[in-house]
């Protein structure tokens, strides 16, 4: 929803919004600012139904009058996608203000800016789980709002992805990155007591820190951003860097490293299956699953020089994490409807 900063404009939208009872995802991309009665007729229409929220403010010189209020007014939300959201003035809330309860989230996706930080920590989250961090490349990869929200939320959440930086929305797994990228560091979620439930965890290898946090829960870890050259042994590269930390002793239950996005199966040079084979029997040593974008194992067996296995307790989660809840909740800026 761009359009104009008529109030036509809106009063058309709220006709069209009014004839959508059943409506369960909202995407909201506004340019102009907008009236409190708009917010709260939207609220009134949707507050007790909708199921995931989108809400974007792009706006360089005004504030809008969405506020934590606005949000907590939705109680079915189960997404939550806050990463373009600036809202008001966080610091006129006053200090003893009630608590704003979401009940029902579970995925929420957020932007290591200043307002999206803010306002997800000021927010009661009691079944959050998943979380997905982008970052525009340019904000520090850690920051004192990013720390407060761990504080409130970090005990809950059981995966998080932090994607590639990116400077706009379109989110391509090898996309070229600046090499002055400001990225979020995997360090600061696996540093003691922060996150003591995660399970699952994506993040780049481009980022030029590589984990050295132990963390005794962690079961699945996916990287980003591979490329093949990456891959192989005998070359230095970051993807080696982080490969090589993930250790059993660091990490002891363990299950699953995933190459997120890279399909062996694309490239034609059966040294590149070489590659990925020599990884998959480094990491089987230390009982550790080592498979690609398609959740394939690589291995040579008697009958052919080199075969692609799917494991067997894999079978169920081809898409472990090309297909969660929180990576298909960013779908919601460009779908008012998607499948979840």
């Amino acid at each position: 929803m761009r359009g104009s900063g008529q109030i036509s404009f809106l009063q058309t939208v709220f006709k069209i919004l009014c004839r959508c009872p059943h409506l369960q995802f909202l995407s909201g991309r506004w340019t102009h600012q907008l009236p409190v009665e708009f917010l709260r007729g939207v609220s009134d229409l949707f507050g007790p139904s909708l199921l995931g929220l989108y809400w974007a403010d792009t706006m360089p010189d005004h504030d809008t009058f969405a506020t934590p209020e606005f949000l907590g007014s939705f109680q079915a939300l189960r997404i939550l996608d806050l990463r373009h959201f600036k809202g008001g003035d966080f610091t006129l809330r006053p200090p003893h203000s009630p608590s704003l309860t979401l009940p029902c989230v579970q995925d929420i996706i957020l932007s290591n800016n200043l307002h999206s930080l803010q306002v997800a920590t000021i927010l009661d989250l009691p079944k959050l789980r998943n979380l997905t961090l982008h970052t525009n490349g340019s904000e520090p990869g850690e920051n004192e709002h990013l720390r407060e929200f761990l504080k409130a939320h970090g005990r809950s959440l059981v995966f998080v992805d932090l994607p590639s930086p990116s400077e706009t929305d379109l989110e391509l797994e090898n996309a070229p990155i600046r090499r002055n990228a400001e990225y979020i560091t995997p360090d600061i979620f696996l540093a003691k007591d922060v996150c003591p439930n995660l399970e699952s965890f994506i993040y780049s290898c481009a980022s030029p820190v590589y984990p050295t946090n132990p963390h005794d829960n962690l079961l699945r870890i996916g990287i980003r951003g591979i490329t093949a050259e990456l891959l192989y042994p005998d070359k230095p590269s970051s993807i080696q860097n982080h490969l090589t930390v993930l250790k059993s002793d660091k990490y002891p239950r363990l299950e699953l490293v995933q190459l997120v996005g890279f399909l062996v199966e694309a490239h034609a040079d059966s040294i590149m299956k070489d590659a990925c084979i020599w990884w998959v029997e480094r990491f089987e040593k230390m009982g550790i699953l080592f498979l690609d974008g398609e959740c394939v194992l690589w291995m040579y067996t008697e009958e052919s020089p080199i075969e692609q296995v799917v494991p067997k307790k894999q079978e169920d989660k081809r898409t472990m994490y090309l297909a969660t809840s929180a990576e298909a909740a960013t779908k919601i800026k460009d779908k008012c409807v998607v499948e979840h």
